[in-house]
């Protein structure tokens, strides 16, 4: 509801008067009919009055000028509103005794309920606008002495004069103008009318009269000067006439009031017909020719044909320029020829709808606003891009039919004033709801900036910006939104449009695009030669001291937030060993992450619980982890100093937060639960294991082909060290001069074995046996054929074959084109890829680069560890292991056991659930630590 009183701040009244004119453009429409979407904001509004809460008014500014509003019409309630939104102090006086103009002295009750008024005038009071009721203002007398105590005055005085039928008759006793009766109708004068009467008319008001009459016991008929399938008033009110026994009368224009003794007695007409169409399309009616007028016996008429001002342009004294219409004359921003004075409403327009007087009373508030602000004024709100149409709406959307308003029976209502349309239930409005088609994508609500809360992200007021990147290489990856630029440093990655998409294919262009650009920033590279040390980073360990602190995020209150979680996060502090206790707004942000190490620094803390919505503290991203937690990982782990060893992590929101709104109750047992738990585990945290190991930082290629001397002369080119193995004597001489290309022909490769940066190659020459080592390997096809990898010492030999995914085979992993089982060990010619041999051996020299190491190693914490003294070397590791990270190695004892390669080993625990003595083992959150959680659920 505060969103819909942003732009509306009478959504009980708009939900039962409103013309609707938002349905009339509803592109549901189209399909069948327009979402109710009056009804569905009328239920929002009368949901608050069955469930009232304290109206959030803001904090607003308050502004030192004063503004007076003559009038309490819709017009002018919206612009005080808006104009209180502002910081005004605005005034609004009222002639009536109550407050509302027309909509309480104009329209029947049993359309609107006059506590529905008063409820939406309750909001208008609650922003700051004051209301005087019974203050009459002469425009002629007054206007100079309002001026003098306001700074801004604005006229919505509406229009109160029935217009007249301009016919002989019409000042006879029993002819009445429409505003005149209602006015007295709701002012109590008149409680009963048991007469036969006519409404001359056909809009709104005129069927709004018509049911008022019938209530009051008259018998009642309409005479419309349209077709009836013509007649301008709502199709509602029409229906609801008709069930109600109301008589229309349509194509009948009455000529004459026809009396005796100065009293009504009859109606003289004449028959019409539609005529030509207007700019509008409406076919205003003309009397049809040689027809000969009729009469209708009436004692009452009520003439229904609107309103018109109540100035008159002869008369000078009020000081405004009138139209002979009787309405104030402005200028395009509401300013009237008075200084400081505005005009709005119907007193300007002429008789309108109510939204349309709304919408005028919130473009006269921006006006003033501008006027005493010395600001620009614009009247421009969220507008559709025309060069941007709505999308086809989808074919195997469903029709359905709009949710009909239930009614009261005609025969219980057409005897009081109780309201008609009861409203839709919570059911029915859900239903009517999901009808939307959700066309316009962004409704600029602006929801999702109330949501985001303190983190204050979105800003929907951003502009385009234009920013320079100073690059060596540019990589054009898509040529529609690319600029025409040609030049050695600039890379087009993308196919001819003729060619058929291929994903793989797209994945060798683009590793081929990404070679050239590392030969071009050649000399930025920096890669060790030879065997180098890649090491972890050195881990902080864990102190015997425990100095505790406790970090809860509530998740920028997305799932909502108790204050008795605060209190018991404060009270944490009292707890042994706790030396920090806190509740972040949100952990994953910069202010976040950045509060929370800072803290961990100035307090000495050894011990870290952290909940949110972060799993656990390794440098692993499983299917589980979103962005905001790889972010927070890595704001607290990156170059920080702090050891992922001393962190207990637990998933708050996932086990908490999203409880809160079912079941608080449970939320919050389970809140204090989860944090005890988290305390106990952290307390007897274990350091995770630092992997050392050397490295090899060659590149072995292997193989004569086009794609193989592709591989060799791109890695060499970019400033890396190659071991080339061609299958003849006399390999190209660009290559084999090549400073960085060490050439082995005549070389018989025998077999391969080993892991990256440690692959063993047992070439022969002659007689001669040597083995070399390199830290990776690319083969050409026919190498890959002939040259076995062995991978584990005393077993057989196999083909490297590179396994690509396709659609309907299930249980093969993922791997690029030209990637192997074997990390570190790739093939030049992937199969089945359509590109030229060139950019494939490209390919696979920048996989080959990419894959080693270029700064210290990370401790992962998630690679297994086997202990030595349990393991019976089954070798059912190394069956189960998708990754060839298991091995077997000489033990201490002279015996086998499982080795896991820490650079290979990604985590799935393949391994752990299939070994028979448990020798194999997370570091984290081990066997040991699973069978005390199944303890606890067990004991609960």
């Amino acid at each position: 509801l505060d969103l819909i009183r942003e732009n509306n701040v009478l959504p009980g009244i708009c939900g039962r008067i409103c013309t609707h004119p938002c349905e009339a453009v509803c592109r549901r429409g189209d399909l069948d009919e327009p979402v109710a979407i009056m009804d569905i904001k009328r239920f929002v509004a009368d949901h608050e009055r069955s469930n009232p809460k304290d109206i959030p008014t803001g904090d607003v500014h308050k502004k030192s000028e004063k503004i007076v509003i003559i009038g309490s019409g819709p017009a002018g309630i919206a612009a005080a509103a808006d104009l209180a939104r502002f910081g005004y102090e605005v005034t609004v006086l009222e002639k009536e005794k109550e407050i509302g103009g027309l909509l309480r002295y104009g329209i029947g009750r049993h359309r609107l309920p006059r506590e529905i008024i008063d409820d939406d005038l309750e909001y208008i009071k609650k922003l700051g606008v004051q209301f005087i009721t019974g203050h009459r203002v002469d425009l002629a007398r007054d206007m100079d002495l309002l001026k003098k105590d306001f700074d801004a005055v604005i006229v919505s005085i509406g229009t109160w004069s029935d217009l007249k039928l301009g016919v002989p008759g019409e000042t006879l006793e029993g002819v009445e103008g429409c505003l005149s009766f209602l006015s007295r109708v709701y002012r109590n004068r008149i409680k009963a009318l048991n007469e036969k009467v006519a409404v001359i008319g056909d809009g709104n008001a005129a069927f709004d009269l018509a049911r008022t009459l019938l209530r009051l016991g008259a018998h009642v008929t309409i005479l419309s000067w349209f077709p009836e399938n013509l007649i301008p008033a709502n199709a509602e009110e029409i229906r609801a006439a008709e069930e109600e026994g109301i008589l229309i009368r349509d194509c009948t224009q009455t000529i004459a009031f026809l009396g005796e003794n100065g009293k009504l007695h009859r109606l003289r007409c004449m028959t019409t017909q539609p005529g030509e169409t207007d700019a509008q399309g409406i076919p205003w009616p003309v009397i049809i020719p040689d027809r000969s007028p009729f009469e209708l016996d009436f004692k009452r008429a009520f003439v229904a044909i609107g309103q018109r001002g109540a100035l008159t342009a002869h008369n000078p004294s009020f000081g405004f320029d009138v139209s002979p219409r009787g309405l104030i004359e402005i200028d395009q921003y509401y300013r009237t020829n008075l200084p400081d004075v505005y005009a709005v409403g119907d007193s300007v327009s002429g008789p309108s709808s109510v939204v349309d007087a709304m919408a005028a009373g919130r473009r006269v508030a921006r006006t003033v606003h501008g006027n005493l602000c010395k600001e620009e004024i614009s009247y421009s709100g969220p507008l559709r891009p025309e060069n941007k149409d709505f999308p086809e709406i989808p074919l195997d959307i469903p029709s359905q039919a709009r949710t009909i308003m239930p009614e009261r029976q005609p025969g219980v209502r057409k005897d009081n004033f109780s309201e008609v349309s009861m409203g839709l239930s919570e059911q029915q409005v859900l239903l009517e709801a999901a009808r939307c088609l959700q066309c316009g994508v962004c409704s600029e609500c602006l929801q999702c900036v109330d949501a985001c809360g303190e983190i204050q992200a979105i800003n929907h007021s951003q502009l385009p910006e234009e920013t320079i990147e100073q690059t060596g290489v540019v990589i054009i990856a898509n040529p529609e939104i690319a600029p025409t630029v040609k030049g050695d440093d600039v890379i087009r990655v993308y196919g001819p449009r003729t060619a058929k998409p291929d994903v793989n294919a797209m994945f060798v262009r683009g590793f081929a695009a990404a070679s050239q650009a590392m030969i071009l920033l050649g000399g930025t590279f920096q890669r060790p030669k030879g065997y180098g040390l890649s090491f972890s980073t050195p881990d902080p360990g864990l102190s015997p001291e425990i100095r505790m602190g406790i970090f809860v995020c509530k998740c920028n209150n997305s799932f909502g937030w108790f204050d008795d979680m605060n209190q018991y996060v404060a009270g944490l502090s009292s707890q042994k060993d706790v030396v920090h206790a806190q509740v972040v707004n949100s952990a994953c942000t910069p202010e976040g992450s950045s509060a929370i190490i800072r803290t961990i620094r100035e307090k000495g803390l050894t011990r870290v619980v952290l909940a949110s919505c972060v799993c656990c503290p390794l440098n692993f991203i499983c299917s589980a982890c979103t962005d905001q937690r790889s972010r927070l990982k890595n704001a607290l782990f990156d170059g920080t100093g702090i050891s992922r060893s001393m962190v207990q992590t637990c998933n708050l929101r996932g086990e908490v937060l999203r409880l809160l709104k079912r079941s608080p109750s449970l939320a919050l047992k389970k809140f204090t639960g989860f944090i005890d738990r988290s305390m106990k585990r952290a307390r007897n945290l274990k350091p995770l294991p630092d992997l050392i190991r050397n490295y090899n930082f060659t590149t072995a290629v292997i193989g004569t082909s086009e794609v193989a001397k592709s591989s060799a002369l791109t890695l060499a080119q970019a400033g890396l060290e190659v071991f080339w193995f061609p299958r003849t004597q006399k390999p190209p001489v660009e290559i084999l001069n090549h400073p960085n290309v060490h050439s082995f022909g005549g070389f018989s490769i025998k077999e391969l074995s080993g892991t990256l940066g440690n692959f063993h190659i047992i070439a022969e020459s002659g007689d001669s046996r040597q083995i070399m080592t390199v830290g990776t390997i690319i083969l050409d096809e026919k190498s890959r054929k002939k040259i076995k990898y062995i991978h584990q010492e005393g077993l057989p030999g196999q083909t490297v074959s590179s396994s690509m995914q396709e659609m309907g085979i299930p249980g093969i992993p993922f791997f690029y084109p030209g990637s192997t089982a074997i990390s570190g060990l790739f093939l030049a010619e992937p199969p089945g890829v359509n590109v030229s041999n060139r950019k494939k051996g490209a390919a696979a020299a920048v996989q080959a680069a990419a894959i080693m190491p270029r700064e210290p190693r990370h401790n992962k914490g998630y690679t297994v560890l086997v202990d030595e003294s349990l393991c019976r070397s089954c070798g059912r590791c190394i069956r189960v292991c998708p990754y060839q990270a298991v091995t077997l190695h000489r033990n201490a004892m002279d015996g086998w056991a499982a080795w896991v390669d820490e650079t290979l080993c990604k985590g799935c625990g393949n391994c752990i659930s299939v070994c028979p003595t448990n020798a194999v083992d997370s570091p984290y959150r081990n066997q040991e630590f699973l069978e005390q959680t199944l303890e606890k659920i067990l004991l609960m």
